[in-house]
């Protein structure tokens, strides 16, 4: 999936856009929110960006990453390699994302591929693996989405909320609203834990159904 959707996005660019529309989408098209990003990956790990590999043109080349910490699956893989992506210079700087957000994406997620494909070496990622068609584990991409935040370490809130997600995730669809109001009345009732109260008001977003907006 993930070579098609970088085809897709990359396509045809000559310089980065400063602006969303600069990649088309199908018609109908969601932008995973979190709980079904962890449903939908088969590995979630915190993988440390540590090379890059020049391919024909800019928008071949990719990223090399190490999963470091576990989020979800049976194990660590040896590697991750993001395609598409490329370490940031003096022209181009990757963006961090901002440690308390957990509903948008990070801003380079919103230009040029509408993936985000700007890393530093050293960063640190959160990201969602999905087995391709000859059973390798890639990183699942889609437009728009947090696919591939920075956390400064495992105790990050994105990290907190995702392992949440992940917990979550593992049981049958029809009874993750049910889940998810349970855990939201646990997390509230520790009113001094300020990760706890954002991680329950995000909660509340995805037991609602609420998705983002224009993009979906």
């Amino acid at each position: 999936m993930h070579k098609s959707f970088s085809a897709l996005c990359f396509s045809g660019l000559v310089a980065m856009p400063s602006i969303a529309s600069a990649c088309s989408m199908a018609p109908g098209y969601k932008v995973p929110t979190n709980l079904e990003l962890a449903a939908t990956a088969d590995t979630i790990v915190i993988a440390r960006v540590i090379s890059s590999k020049d391919g024909a043109d800019r928008w071949d080349s990719s990223v090399t990453a190490t999963p470091e910490v576990l989020l979800k699956g049976g194990s660590l893989p040896a590697t991750v390699e993001i395609a598409g992506a490329y370490l940031g210079n003096s022209d181009w700087k990757p963006t961090r994302s901002n440690p308390r957000e957990l509903r948008k994406a990070n801003p380079d997620a919103l230009i040029g591929g509408c993936v985000r494909y700007i890393f530093d070496r050293g960063m640190t990622l959160v990201l969602f693996l999905k087995r391709d068609k000859s059973g390798e584990l890639v990183p699942y991409r889609s437009a728009f989405s947090r696919d591939a935040e920075d956390v400064t370490d495992e105790n990050a809130l994105w990290v907190k909320t995702v392992r949440e997600y992940a917990k979550i995730s593992a049981f049958p669809k029809k009874e993750w609203k049910g889940r998810l109001r349970s855990r939201i009345a646990e997390l509230r009732s520790n009113k001094n834990d300020l990760d706890a109260m954002a991680i329950a008001n995000d909660m509340e977003i995805e037991a609602k159904g609420k998705r983002l907006l224009p993009y979906d």
